[in-house]
């Protein structure tokens, strides 16, 4: 069905209203409705363009754009702030972010493969809104959540690109929002060359 629903128009978009700032991770989502039912499958992606890319996606059903906008929009924006973007501009976010990310190593989320799907007839390519990557200094930026690998990531960052060659903040308690931004200075270990699959969670 999911394949199927590449077939449906693309009802509408959103993202997180500070999806601009690459010191946020960027929540998008793509509704598309079936024109004959009503019924909607949404694709939803977690971007960080900071540095590791696309670190979450999944896709979701419901009978109707209304029930969508009744349960999960409406859960997701007691947390964050919405806009509607245009479809294109969500693709070209989505590809700036995987080519970001690839280049250090890191893959994006297991599930990404199939909730691309509902993006495969967007043209990015078309957008012209330029997409920033990296921190405001313009140095790779890794910020790190509660299901990140750390150690792997940190190691691969200082192997690649030395202590001077990108920022992070690396959290000691997620939910009280404590974390260390020197912690270069701390042993990761060796980097074992793999590519690092992207894991679930929000920081």
């Amino acid at each position: 069905m999911l394949r199927a629903s590449l077939a449906w128009p693309v009802l509408e978009c959103w993202a997180n209203e500070t999806w601009q700032d690459t010191a946020h991770l960027t929540q998008l989502l793509v509704v598309r409705q079936n024109p004959a039912t009503g019924e909607v499958y949404v694709g939803l992606f977690l971007v960080d363009r900071g540095c590791l890319g696309v670190k979450n996606a999944h896709t979701a059903s419901f009978m109707s754009v209304q029930e969508f906008r009744r349960t999960m929009l409406a859960r997701l924006r007691q947390q964050i702030e919405f806009v509607q973007i245009d479809f294109n501009l969500v693709a070209k976010i989505v590809q700036v972010g995987l080519e970001y990310s690839a280049q250090f190593g890191f893959r994006p989320h297991r599930d990404f493969q199939e909730a691309s799907i509902l993006l495969e007839d967007a043209h990015p390519d078309s957008v012209d809104v330029e997409i920033t990557v990296g921190g405001p200094d313009g140095k790779p930026m890794f910020m790190s959540g509660p299901y990140d690998d750390v150690p792997r990531i940190m190691a691969r960052l200082m192997r690649q690109l030395g202590s001077d060659g990108f920022t992070h903040l690396i959290g000691i308690d997620h939910d009280r929002g404590i974390f260390l931004d020197k912690a270069e200075t701390l042993d990761w270990g060796v980097d074992d060359g793999e590519e690092i699959v992207l894991t679930d969670g929000i920081r």
